[in-house]
């Protein structure tokens, strides 16, 4: 955690928000979402380098099934590939995704607090709303908006849209709502437009890790360091 993170806080009027980001935050699917390419273009017979997962970090599926056609020259219609990756998530979502350790204390703490939840991802809501469902997580939240939703169609590297939606749903202040965060693209976003970033450590963000931590107003290593940092901060709330 930063140093100066409960002094921070206090530049809050008060916690009445929490918007969270569902992948690498709350999930702990970032892994297998980091090997989905590696995996898809490997069934083609294709061996990329490690460097790909980088270079797709903030790709949705249609972008990156746009990539594979055009980079490594597969001639597969681009609906399937679409198609085939989304199958694989489905597994995923439906079937192994599991909460990072921690992560249902801070849930719970923020609803004894009265403090408003929303999820805002880049996951489809299908998706998002069937990996919360499979851990009982889903009742925490009052909303979940994904970057790909009618209203929003657009990224967390583009805009801070999604976060701004989901906030205006809970009716909360910019100055009394947090965003929690594990990916570098969005800890910039949300910070540039006024958030109180919380930023949550994921082994996919490691090479980023010390840029997040300057860059978030709190830094923790797990939910169980959060919830501790909730307490405290949560006592006048």
């Amino acid at each position: 955690m930063r140093e100066n993170g409960l002094g921070e806080l206090k530049r809050l009027k008060r916690l009445s928000g929490a918007v969270f980001d569902l992948d690498g935050t709350l999930l702990d699917t970032m892994t297998q979402w980091n090997a989905l390419g590696l995996e898809y273009l490997r069934l083609q017979g294709v061996e990329a380098g490690p460097e790909l997962t980088e270079r797709l970090s903030t790709m949705s599926l249609r972008q990156s099934a746009e990539f594979f056609r055009t980079e490594y020259g597969l001639k597969i219609e681009l609906a399937e590939i679409v198609e085939t990756m989304k199958s694989r998530l489905i597994t995923l979502y439906d079937e192994e995704a599991t909460l990072k350790p921690g992560a249902d204390e801070t849930l719970r703490l923020l609803k004894e607090r009265g403090v408003g939840t929303a999820i805002a991802t880049a996951t489809s809501a299908e998706l998002a709303t069937a990996g919360l469902r499979r851990n009982d997580a889903l009742g925490f939240f009052s909303a979940l908006f994904s970057c790909k939703d009618p209203g929003i169609r657009v990224g967390k590297a583009e805009s801070a849209k999604v976060f701004d939606v989901a906030r205006e749903f809970l009716g909360t202040p910019l100055d009394e709502t947090i965003v929690v965060e594990d990916a570098l693209h969005a800890v910039e976003t949300a910070k540039k437009a006024g958030y109180f970033v919380v930023a949550i450590y994921d082994p996919t963000e490691d090479r980023r890790k010390e840029t997040i931590r300057q860059i978030a107003d709190v830094y923790f290593d797990d939910h169980f360091a959060f919830a501790a940092w909730l307490r405290e901060n949560l006592t006048s709330n």
